[in-house]
């Protein structure tokens, strides 16, 4: 069993749409779980569109069961028009805005400059999320700590906004520090600002982009914040996609397929270097004599889809939003490994809906490992990772 003090935490990796993977994982967390009120996760950590899950599940931390069905429901029910603008007019003035900027000169507009046009997902956690909740939860011993994760376009430091007991204190490493306060729907905006393709939010005196940029320990906020046990809900897989090889010579990577792997490298090359680090730190730990050993270990475990998401993706390229379409297919999004970039913006119901399904059945493959690394038993102190990372 784990000592006292050894909190589990729970990790939402980043990833736009793909996040309600997470949501289906947790719905089967649930099942596996003894029936409590109260969270099993006392430590909750998350980036981009997993801040938007972590905060779900802070903000319901005195009934984990409730949490994830309001999770659920949200996932569920999201459209695109819920997370981002899709008519054509604001579309082409965000492109020719953007292209405006791109090609410089004493006339290049100032102020927001982003693809896409997010206010309607502030409006939605505006309605869904009552972050003053949290600090009763903290207050009630229900929870330790939650960490928001977002990168500063000022310092280029990668910054956990977070609020914790009375004992959780700040720390400061190379170029990323945590920084106590309320957390407030703003710090989920700017947690999940993709450059590029959704604006800066500003917090105080700096801007902010999605927290996956630059983060180049994912696992350090929740061991900060004091989990000792991180369960780890990433949305993609580690080992990346099998070459296409078609019988037609190659051609030049469109903008998408760049975009999708420059994105999928901010989502998750560093989660699968932290992870490999881990690994390594404790199996060097395990050769040692137990009296020498250090008492302070981390544990994780890793669940991510088992299939490719991109190409999951595709089956419902159509039902975006027509504006939208034309723009994902001119950027190549139809073709090789441009379907990652679709995977990320596809709000769509019925793709939503497939991807929590996934993530349920991936979870429920594991349920016996999820119940004994949940139930604090000892697994040897080695983290259990996806095939790819063993």
């Amino acid at each position: 069993m784990l000592p006292a003090n050894h909190d589990i935490g729970i990790l939402l990796s980043g990833g736009g749409a793909r996040a309600a993977y997470q949501a289906g994982a947790l719905r089967a967390i649930a099942k596996i779980l003894p029936r409590s009120e109260t969270t099993p996760f006392r430590v909750i950590c998350g980036t981009s569109a997993g801040a938007i899950n972590a905060a779900m599940l802070a903000v319901h931390a005195d009934s984990f069961h409730r949490g994830v069905a309001r999770l659920l429901r949200l996932w569920r029910r999201i459209g695109v028009n819920d997370i981002y603008r899709a008519d054509l007019a604001t579309l082409a003035r965000h492109a020719v805005r953007l292209l405006a900027t791109l090609a410089g000169g004493p006339s290049a507009p100032t102020g927001a400059i982003s693809m896409l046009d997010n206010s309607p997902l502030a409006h939605l956690l505006a309605s869904t999320l009552d972050m003053s909740r949290i600090g009763t939860h903290l207050d009630a011993g229900r929870l330790r700590a939650i960490g928001i994760n977002a990168t500063s376009y000022d310092s280029g430091h990668a910054v956990t906004f977070f609020m914790g007991a009375p004992d959780v204190v700040p720390w400061t490493r190379t170029r990323r520090h945590g920084r106590p306060g309320p957390l407030t729907i703003d710090h989920l905006m700017a947690s999940s600002a993709i450059p590029f393709v959704f604006p800066a939010v500003r917090l105080a005196d700096e801007f902010f982009m999605d927290g996956s940029v630059r983060q180049t320990a994912p696992l350090s906020p929740p061991f900060h914040l004091g989990a000792r046990r991180i369960l780890v809900l990433a949305v993609g897989q580690f080992n990346g996609q099998a070459p296409h090889h078609a019988p037609e010579p190659p051609r030049f990577p469109s903008f998408a397929q760049i975009a999708g792997h420059a994105l999928s490298s901010v989502f998750l090359d560093n989660l699968g270097g932290d992870l490999e680090r881990l690994q390594q730190i404790n199996r060097l730990l395990n050769s040692m004599p137990a009296e020498h050993a250090p008492a302070s270990r981390i544990d994780a475990l890793v669940l991510g889809p088992s299939r490719d998401l991109g190409a999951l993706a595709l089956t419902f390229a159509d039902r975006m939003p027509r504006g939208v379409r034309y723009l994902l297919r001119g950027f190549g999004s139809t073709r090789g490994t441009g379907a990652n970039l679709l995977s990320y913006l596809l709000f769509d119901r019925d793709f939503c809906r497939a991807l929590m399904r996934l993530g349920h059945d991936d979870a429920m493959a594991r349920r016996d490992e999820l119940a004994a690394f949940l139930s604090g038993s000892d697994p040897g102190y080695l983290p259990l990772f996806p095939p790819e990372l063993r």
